[in-house]
């Protein structure tokens, strides 16, 4: 039921990764692998997962490989990397496709995705991925926009040299947060919380002092992760993922991210009394995130 992140039943699904050429590695509450997503849920138990949040590669956007050879100085610049369309569509497909098997009935699969640009295009990749997700059996059940406060682009610039109608480019500062959920059997089961006592609820209580103002409404507000603050080429902040956590999961429950990058999601987690999954295919990234959730780790035993 726990996935493999109860020791007792962890020895049989980690000798079966590592098989299957999937390191694993432990911390306390969750485990990383190493490795294709596919790969790795494919040894997970069905309906084992309360919550999914991830953002996954974005079309032609990143090149990790030759990101991560800059981080180790084998490189000076890294390039982005064609991929076709059709390709990262069928990619994307098989491993939620897979995920949904994985995910508890009434269960979220979350996803933080943003158009891309491409030989001077605008790809409406958010469009097209809620189409390719209720293809495979996941119901759409909220947009969620994250507003970054700052723009990371000069395109409203173009108007200003040029003052005319035709010219206008808006400087890009949202992305797409899209809710799915696992359709139960039951209609009345199609929720995390039906089979909660009152105080399992009671515990997971959520605090609503900041909940009036933008937390409430479809937007929300929250700074990017400037590039001095992560390794990683494209992290979405720790607040974001910890939103996502709060308000799709209880404590206890497993949270999974598919492309965990540096582990933003999994840090949210442990911060917020989670278990979890993370699954990445550089191990640079899987290094710098088990060290930050170390880190977490050491300033609760202090702090409880």
């Amino acid at each position: 039921m726990e996935a493999i992140t109860e020791e007792k039943e962890s020895n049989e699904s980690v000798e079966k990764l590592e098989v299957n050429c999937i390191k694993v590695f432990k911390a306390k509450h969750g485990t990383i692998f190493l490795g294709d997503c596919l790969k790795a849920m494919q040894q997970l138990p069905d309906n084992s997962v309360t919550l999914a949040f991830t953002s996954p590669p974005y079309l032609n956007a990143i090149n990790y490989e030759e990101h991560i050879e800059k981080l180790q100085g084998k490189k000076e610049r890294w390039e982005r990397k064609e991929v076709s369309y059709n390709e990262y569509r069928d990619f994307l497909i098989e491993r939620f496709k897979e995920l949904i098997r994985v995910i508890k009935p009434g269960g979220y699969n979350i996803v933080n995705i943003s158009p891309v640009g491409w030989n001077g295009n605008r790809v409406a990749l958010p469009f097209h991925f809620v189409s390719w997700m209720e293809s495979i059996g996941w119901k759409f059940r909220e947009d969620i926009i994250w507003e970054k406060p700052v723009a990371k682009d000069r395109r409203s610039g173009v108007l200003l040299q040029h003052p005319y109608p035709g010219y206008y480019y808006p400087s890009l500062v949202s992305e797409y947060v899209f809710v799915f959920q696992k359709p139960a059997e039951k209609e009345n089961q199609e929720n995390i919380y039906w089979f909660r006592t009152p105080e399992e609820k009671e515990r997971n209580k959520i605090d609503l002092k900041n909940y009036q103002g933008e937390m409430s409404k479809n937007v929300w507000k929250i700074r990017q992760v400037a590039p001095q603050e992560n390794i990683h080429p494209c992290a979405f902040p720790t607040e974001l993922a910890a939103r996502v956590v709060n308000f799709y999961s209880y404590k206890n429950d497993i949270v999974m991210d598919i492309f965990a990058g540096s582990g933003q999601t999994l840090l949210a987690a442990q911060m917020l009394g989670r278990k979890f999954i993370g699954m990445d295919t550089q191990k640079e990234y899987v290094d710098y995130a088990l060290n930050k959730i170390k880190n977490v780790e050491g300033q609760q035993k202090l702090c409880g």
